[in-house]
């Protein structure tokens, strides 16, 4: 009997989450969309290269917008069922709050190793595949592999960029140079970062080719006026949210050893196991709405406020993400903040039903 009050509860949390996160990421994909028709017209890139561009970063989406999903979709579920006494009547057959929360934190469990799946493997590659897209469209001259590495054109230099952690650093940098048809040079370089007169470069092996002979050099530090046009990395938008945590981990590392700020990529690394968690915390919060009166006034009121905590939850956590990363402050403290917040916001309800 318990197994089949489980399933039914299943069943309607899991429809009313799905249909929350339909509207939320369609409205989401339509402003987006909107705000995508401004670029339409640069290079190549038009309305199919936007629509393109919209729709593999759905999966991005709704890895975002899942716990506010499940709060608001199980307030839905659950308070449809309390309006038509069924709760009441579930309650009644010796199935206690304790039991509603099992119940919920058993399906919770489920979605929340769908979400890390989610973002760990699927959202991560659209991401990317979405970034080549537009980038790509934008700037003729520009390639992107999809391990976010680059290759452009300037003037008679092909350079290509194995990594690339952001809009100022670069790793693996190699530059070919040419006369006509002829290559002059090859010039590999460790890390490249972008200072305020040009480009501080690590770790130079210059090869040069002549007809009569090839020689080679290297220095430990040099500065370039030029390297990649600002124009081009202007198109390059890598976030460390679109990237799974196993490639978080080795650009955390590899920032630490060379003295730059990780603080964006620690954040990022601890919302990949906090966000999943975070569902089970809104199904705990979604319980003490329920319970109670089930009066019309009483039970639309609790949804509307449980909605609200929702909204809330999703405006607190970016909110307190950012702060995290402007004061300096721990990573995992600031993945933490909000839903521990919530949870002690969600027991101490569930301590008054």
């Amino acid at each position: 009997m318990i197994k089949l009050l489980d399933r039914y509860l299943w069943i309607h949390i899991i429809a009313g989450t799905l249909l929350v996160l339909l509207v939320l990421v369609s409205l989401d994909v339509f402003f987006t969309f909107l705000n995508e028709l401004e670029d339409v017209g640069r290079g190549n890139y038009g309305y199919l290269q936007a629509l393109s561009y919209v729709l593999l970063s759905l999966p991005q989406r709704l890895y975002e917008y899942a716990p506010t999903a499940t709060l608001v979709g199980s307030l839905l579920s659950l308070g449809s069922l309390a309006g038509h006494g069924e709760i009441l009547a579930m309650r009644a057959s010796s199935k206690p709050v304790s039991g509603f929360a099992i119940s919920l934190l058993k399906i919770g469990s489920i979605i929340a190793v769908l979400v890390f799946m989610l973002g760990e493997w699927v959202s991560p590659a659209m991401s990317q595949q979405a970034e080549i897209v537009r980038a790509e469209s934008l700037e003729k001259k520009l390639s992107l592999n999809h391990r976010g590495g680059l290759w452009l054109r300037d003037g008679k230099q092909f350079i290509h960029a194995a990594t690339v952690l952001d809009q100022s650093h670069l790793v693996d940098v190699s530059v070919y140079s040419f006369s006509g048809r002829h290559l002059e040079s090859i010039t590999h370089i460790g890390r490249a970062e972008k200072v305020a007169d040009g480009w501080q470069l690590k770790q130079l092996e210059k090869i040069t080719i002549q007809a009569e002979k090839v020689t080679k050099t290297t220095e430990k530090q040099a500065n370039w006026d030029r390297l990649v046009p600002g124009r081009m990395l202007a198109v390059l938008r890598i976030s460390p949210e679109k990237m799974p945590a196993r490639d978080l981990y080795q650009y955390i590392n590899y920032l630490e050893n060379n003295d730059l700020q990780s603080g964006q990529y620690q954040l990022a690394f601890w919302n990949r196991f906090v966000q999943p968690l975070s569902i089970l915390v809104m199904l705990l919060l979604a319980l003490p709405f329920v319970f109670g009166s089930q009066r019309s006034g009483g039970a639309g009121q609790r949804l509307f406020v449980g909605i609200l905590l929702g909204i809330g939850f999703f405006l607190l956590n970016r909110m307190s993400n950012q702060l995290g990363v402007v004061y300096g402050l721990p990573a995992l403290m600031s993945a933490l903040v909000t839903p521990l917040l919530f949870l002690m916001v969600a027991l101490f309800l569930l301590r008054r039903v």
